[in-house]
């Protein structure tokens, strides 16, 4: 029997001078239901596809509701270092639209 790990209860968020934004995997945004027309364009995917950057206003608020909702308990978020300070040099990620960039999204 294959046995599953636990769903992380720490995540790494990174910023720049102005923005934001909350680091996770493509595994995990499916396990939570988020598919790319759910994220706006104001999210990044590294160049490996491997790790998914999650604009602050919207995006890192929906699906951190969604994963607290799935494992019962806030999570933590704890600032990245290291060379992860070019998160807009990667690829955008998302096709949803977003009324006014900056409003936060949550509801």
């Amino acid at each position: 029997m294959e046995q599953t790990q636990s769903p992380r209860k720490r995540f790494s968020f990174i910023s720049d001078p102005s923005h934001g934004w909350l680091l996770v995997t493509p595994a995990e945004l499916r396990t939570v239901g988020i598919a790319e027309s759910d994220i706006t364009p104001y999210s990044y995917r590294d160049l490996s596809g491997e790790l998914i950057a999650l604009e602050e206003d919207c995006d890192a608020h929906t699906f951190l509701r969604k994963w607290e909702a799935m494992i019962g308990e806030p999570v933590e978020i704890e600032d990245a270092v290291g060379g992860l300070k070019f998160i807009r040099d990667w690829p955008r990620f998302g096709t949803k639209a977003c009324e006014a960039a900056g409003q936060g999204g949550v509801q």
